[in-house]
């Protein structure tokens, strides 16, 4: 952690002071007035002089490169910074074999747009998205034939992508860099790239990174530098993806699990040496990094998007795709039923029942079980990327639904979570004013809701529950939810369950005023977006996400008047009014589904 110089210490104790006593007039006064940091809430605008752009970050500098882990001052000091190239990366959701998690890809950029970033010494990384083209959804086809997939069109990828590059254009980000991990992605995201760059004349320069999405390269230098391969296990699955996302997450490759089983090998690699393993998914990070930086410099020398090196042509017998045999109709997993058992839906799932409710954290495998034990209710969440006054990261709302949606499952019982929607409606994508804010589009985020379901439906799923963490969340929820549910007409349901969100909409029930530990009128008093309810609840998944750490050590650990600087006590609540949202919302949802 980085150390504020002693004058800077000083100021920041002297802010916290004038914070809780400055009157509208006051906060104005530091030029608030004529373009408020929120002009859809202009009393927090006057109510502390933390919502102005121009008052210092009372913490230390955050050392984190994802904006979702900023606040909205740290994005606004690291663009002043100089860190003006921001990287969108995209994974999936999809079957792996029976080792790696669907979320394989997304574990990978992890790890490695943050190497990348950190290596550019300029870059910030938006939260990686999980959503992209997997195959058709209705008939499936390609991954779409495996539980647990989740596909996004090519259109609406497309327009997430146009919508999440539009924000950071607006932020005044001068590199905007697109990376796949996914052969699916590449192409929509050159395509985006292009157009965008026509769009706005090159300024800012808008590339799709090709170059990272290698895996020739990285198999070589895996196979001549750390170990060669044995002979292919036919899965979606290899030893260099396998260590990349060790390093991120072992448990994403089931790799304990796989350990006491004596199953830890790949393609004739054996992972079970933890420090070997760890040694060797780093020096694959290191790889992939130094690659993707040379190639992002170059894009942006270019001015844009590199072309695309010209194709070896195909060699072949010149049968056509007509000789092939026919596939087996078992085959799911990624790979072919021919080739491995484990690529065919009847196989048992060598591994112990996994106890994760997100959909990210289990393999395909996992999820055919699960949906064959009756858990047939999926639970779509819709967060945000926001600005929330000096202390919540623009990720909150992210990070309160990491708790809630797996709190909401376990109540429900039947229940799983797919990967948290973090992209919403939050404005105007070309006109956002907050630094590091994600908009989409109304059309933009009700068509990925839209894909999302009807995935969902396609594996099995009998309910899909939307929940919001944020008022602008509902409009396009309730929209999808009664435009499915009647096109379903109880084949399966869509349901919006509006009791999830506020988190109190009722003060007399909220925890900490039954507890008797605030007053019904104590939320809001400081004029912040933040309040004693949301912090405790995002400290339920990270008490980081709240700054806990540093708003500690420079006296600032409290909110409305509540402190927070007591760990243990600020984590029990959290998860006490994380799981009477859970209670409150399963009973809704319960009731709903019943027709009542």
């Amino acid at each position: 952690m980085k150390k504020l110089h002693a004058s800077t210490v000083v100021f920041a104790g002297m802010l916290a002071g004038l914070a809780l006593t400055a009157s509208p007039a006051a906060a104005q006064g530091r030029s608030c007035g004529p373009q408020p940091l929120n002009p859809l809430n202009p009393v927090e605008n006057e109510g502390s002089v933390y919502n102005c752009k121009d008052t210092p970050n009372p913490l230390p500098p955050n050392t984190s490169i994802w904006t979702e882990e900023m606040t909205w001052m740290d994005v606004r000091d690291a663009l002043d910074a100089g860190k003006t190239t921001v990287i969108i990366s995209t994974g999936g959701i999809e079957p792996n074999g029976p080792w790696l998690v669907l979320g394989k890809h997304n574990y990978v950029l992890t790890a490695n747009c943050e190497a990348i970033a950190r290596k550019l010494g300029n870059a910030l990384c938006a939260p990686v998205l999980p959503y992209v083209p997997e195959g058709n959804i209705d008939p499936p086809s390609s991954h779409m034939l495996s539980p647990g997939t989740i596909s996004a069109s090519g259109e609406t990828f497309q327009a997430v992508l146009t919508d999440i590059a539009t924000s950071y254009k607006a932020h005044g980000f001068e590199n905007i860099l697109f990376i796949g991990d996914s052969g699916s992605n590449q192409g929509h995201q050159r395509a985006v790239a292009e157009r965008l760059t026509a769009a706005w004349g090159g300024s800012p320069v808008v590339a799709h990174i090709g170059e990272y999405y290698d895996n020739t390269a990285m198999r070589n230098f895996f196979e001549e530098n750390l170990m060669p391969w044995g002979e292919r296990d036919g899965l979606h699955d290899e030893p260099d993806i396998a260590v990349n996302m060790f390093v991120d997450d072992p448990s994403s490759i089931r790799w304990q699990e796989r350990v006491d089983a004596g199953l830890a090998t790949i393609d004739g690699v054996d992972l079970s040496n933890r420090v070997q393993t760890l040694e060797w998914g780093r020096a694959v990070v290191e790889f992939r990094a130094t690659n993707a930086v040379e190639a992002i410099q170059s894009a942006i020398s270019n001015g844009g998007t590199l072309p695309e090196p010209p194709q070896p042509p195909r060699t072949g017998g010149g049968g056509g795709r007509g000789e092939r045999p026919a596939p087996d109709p078992r085959t799911m997993g990624g790979g072919d039923c021919r080739a491995n058992t484990y690529n065919c839906s009847d196989t048992p799932n060598p591994l112990p029942e996994a106890q994760s409710v997100w959909l990210e954290e289990l393999t395909w495998m996992d999820v055919r079980d699960a949906l064959a034990a009756g858990k047939r209710t999926a639970i779509v969440a819709t967060g945000g990327v926001e600005e929330n006054g000096p202390w919540l990261t623009t990720g909150k709302h992210n990070y309160v639904l990491d708790a809630n949606c797996e709190s909401l499952a376990r109540e429900l019982g039947d229940a799983l979570c797919a990967p948290i929607v973090k992209w919403v409606p939050e404005g105007d994508p070309e006109t956002l004013d907050d630094p590091g804010t994600i908009s989409l589009r109304q059309e933009t985020f009700q068509m990925l809701l839209t894909d999302i379901a009807m995935s969902l439906k396609t594996h099995g799923f009998e309910s899909i529950v939307f929940i919001g963490d944020s008022g602008g969340n509902r409009r396009g929820m309730i929209a999808v939810a009664e435009r499915l549910d009647a096109e379903w007409a109880g084949e399966a349901r869509a349901i919006h369950a509006g009791e999830y969100y506020p988190a109190s909409p009722d003060p007399a029930k909220n925890v900490l005023v039954m507890k008797g530990l605030m007053r019904e009128d104590q939320e809001g008093t400081e004029g912040l977006h933040d309040n004693p309810t949301i912090t405790l609840n995002m400290m339920a998944s990270d008490p980081e996400s709240v700054r806990w750490r540093d708003r500690v050590r420079y006296g600032h650990a409290s909110i409305d008047g509540f402190d927070i600087s007591d760990l243990a006590q600020s984590l029990q609540l959290g998860r006490e009014i994380s799981q009477a949202r859970a209670e409150r919302t399963a009973a809704a949802i319960r009731e709903q589904l019943s027709g009542r």
